[in-house]
């Protein structure tokens, strides 16, 4: 929960006059953000509990992130197997052009969606494994030498599909759906 106070500076000369108003924002885990300085944030003494708290939140945000984009993608893959067969009991006629033209559109959308949410889980990663990192320097998580040791032991074992970004499939599969709903364009505007 976030409290904010507020407080203005007022001139001498003029009591009405507002300089610069002060925000000052305290959330549960004790941070203060002074907002007119910028990007200066004071971390004042963080609990062990609250940066665990917020390391399980992004964790979650993550998962969330990953169920979104695939349940984006089966919607997305039902809708073209959907319009495919009206397209194809339309016998690819110039009514179906539309459809076609809506399978790329839904083709492009789900690229740049899936797209979007890589970055949002990306960000909730990068938060958690700082907030991981404060837990490991505070000494509160023991070191992460046999993460490492497993993260190797992993690599050994697949050399070449570690190296294969799943967001990257994702992005190719819509991009896949774009390719399939041009090819469903082409005879559409042969045949008319």
């Amino acid at each position: 929960m976030l409290l904010v106070e507020s407080s203005a500076d007022t001139t001498d000369e003029d009591p009405h006059a507002t300089v610069f108003p002060v925000l000052t924002v305290v959330s549960w885990a004790n941070w203060t953000v002074d907002m007119v300085g910028g990007d200066e944030y004071c971390m004042a003494e963080m609990s062990e509990e609250a940066i665990r708290s917020y390391c399980k939140e992004h964790r979650e945000q993550l998962r969330q992130r990953e169920t979104q984009r695939s349940t984006l993608t089966n919607l997305l893959i039902v809708v073209t197997a959907a319009l495919s067969a009206l397209i194809v009991q339309q016998k690819f006629t110039l009514n179906a052009m539309p459809l076609c033209f809506f399978v790329v559109l839904a083709g492009a959308y789900g690229a740049v969606a899936v797209s979007k949410y890589y970055e949002r889980a990306s960000h909730h990663l990068f938060q958690a494994r700082a907030l991981t990192r404060t837990l490991v320097e505070q000494g509160v998580l023991g070191s992460d030498e046999e993460i490492i040791r497993a993260r190797v032991e992993h690599y050994r074992r697949f050399p070449r599909m570690h190296r294969v970004r799943l967001h990257r499939l994702w992005l190719y599969l819509h991009l896949a759906i774009v390719l399939y709903g041009l090819s469903l364009l082409f005879p559409c505007i042969i045949i008319a």
